[in-house]
């Protein structure tokens, strides 16, 4: 994910770079500009994902700048740099589209936390948007519009692509509707399809592999039980217990325990 920072004062730019863990927060790349004419730039050499723009800058007005990455780079997520007596300007800038601002003096933990938000909903929107192309594709070569054998998508790698969106997303509110709009194929298709591709049902595939998940956190230890049934997509603990013992033939206290009796044999041997 790239940055673009404009801002006229090198102190400040300074202070940016090196008060903000950029790896931490998924940034690959900052690119910096002094001025508006660079800034512009900026946005012909590289794909810019996120702008953090000053609102004075010796060449003209940060707004009239977010307004341009409004019309023209419309994917591209604006933020800016503000003083306490232009917050009706960081009002105006919000009006244009801008993310948010940051109040200088800068708290540089209080940046990388909104940036991380930031690089958090890119990603995701991002992920959407790869995963409705691909079940778009799919519907083109079921209906017959797609002729290119280049370009064709099989069932394999569309039910592929599902599992692979359940396994990333177990600690979710997986439901069908929601998974089938991800994919752009209606949920009936989607769970037809499922069920005769992989043997079972989609809904006990989620649980299989939420169950698998639940096990191996169990054995790697370290987290409750509360815990791991959360980090699983169960907010109910008494309906996590159920449905781990009917896969397990055990609670998850007794299947921790028996890990843990296993794990001091192996020491003592």
């Amino acid at each position: 994910m790239n940055l673009l920072i404009v801002e006229d004062e090198k102190e400040i730019l300074n202070g940016i770079m090196a008060g903000v863990c950029w790896e931490d927060i998924g940034i690959d790349t900052v690119c910096q500009a002094t001025s508006l004419e660079k800034a512009l730039l900026q946005f012909d050499l590289t794909r810019i994902d996120i702008v953090l723009c000053d609102i004075e800058l010796p060449d003209g007005s940060g707004l009239d700048f977010l307004e341009w990455v409004k019309e023209k780079q419309p994917s591209t997520v604006s933020m800016i740099m503000t003083c306490h007596e232009e917050f009706d300007y960081a009002k105006r800038a919000v009006s244009l589209g801008c993310k948010d601002f940051i109040v200088k003096p800068i708290i540089y933990g209080q940046l990388e936390e909104k940036l991380l938000g930031v690089c958090r909903e890119i990603a995701e929107s991002q992920e959407k948007d790869r995963y409705q192309a691909f079940g778009r594709e799919w519907m083109k070569q079921i209906s017959g519009e797609q002729e290119s054998p280049l370009s064709t998508v099989n069932k394999k790698e569309l039910i592929g692509q599902v599992k692979s969106y359940i396994t990333a997303h177990l600690k979710e509110d997986l439901r069908m509707e929601q998974m089938a709009k991800r994919f752009c194929i209606s949920a009936d298709y989607l769970s037809k399809l499922f069920k005769r591709e992989e043997g079972i049902g989609i809904g006990d595939y989620i649980v299989e592999e939420r169950m698998f998940l639940a096990g191996e956190l169990m054995k790697a230890g370290g987290a409750s039980v509360s815990r791991i049934a959360y980090e699983c997509g169960y907010d109910n603990y008494s309906y996590f217990t159920k449905v781990f013992k009917k896969r397990y033939g055990m609670t998850p206290r007794e299947f921790m325990q028996k890990e843990a009796r296993a794990e001091n044999g192996n020491l003592s041997d």
